[in-house]
């Protein structure tokens, strides 16, 4: 068995059906060097208008906003375009034609944010994203891993932010208590309401 990962269902898997089977790994790490990671602490009735701002105010070259729904990930990006940001939204949802022509616009720089659900997280080569926004964190801390893993690739600087409201402190607490990662604490900054 190969893979980038191997979750607990392939675990599951190699117990039941192998013999005494060799596990050659690689221990999974972020390098904190080129990959800040920052939260605030803020509402959910909030996190829009704080999203809007911090993509303003940090101008990302390429930028991905991670949600954790289908509809959210609609709601978000047609909302983003609304405020004036450049954005698509990609999912499970979308045909495959639609899914190639939005990673296409985002390749080429002509889509400046991406707004996705965990689709985009794993086995997307896609290069120059230098911010994450973590609209909700997901539920599964490997998850988290890899959507800020699209970030800070092959030397270059990335930077994820994290919008962190009640609803995610469990998913915070478990990947912090998962992975030797570093996500500091950023002071609130103070933003424009926006419908």
């Amino acid at each position: 068995l190969f893979g980038a990962t191997i979750g607990e269902e392939i675990l599951r898997l190699k117990s039941r059906y192998m013999n005494q089977p060799e596990t050659i790994g690689k221990i999974q790490q972020l390098s904190q060097e080129y990959l800040d990671q920052i939260y605030f602490l803020i509402e959910e009735r909030e996190k829009f208008s704080m999203l809007v701002h911090l993509i303003k105010k940090e101008q990302p070259v390429l930028g991905i906003v991670f949600c954790s729904t289908r509809h959210l990930a609609d709601a978000v990006s047609r909302n983003l375009k609304m405020q004036g940001v450049n954005a698509q939204v990609i999912h499970g949802g979308l045909s495959q034609n639609k899914r190639l022509q939005v990673l296409d616009n985002f390749h080429k720089g002509k889509t400046l944010i991406l707004v996705a659900t965990e689709l985009a997280a794993r086995g997307l080569d896609i290069k120059n994203v230098s911010h994450i926004f973590n609209y909700n964190l997901p539920k599964n801390s490997e998850d988290y891993i890899h959507r800020v893993g699209r970030t800070a690739r092959a030397g270059s600087q990335g930077k994820a932010i994290t919008l962190l409201a009640p609803s995610d402190y469990d998913s915070m607490r478990a990947i912090e208590g998962r992975y030797p990662i570093k996500v500091a604490r950023a002071e609130r900054e103070e933003f424009i309401q926006v419908p």
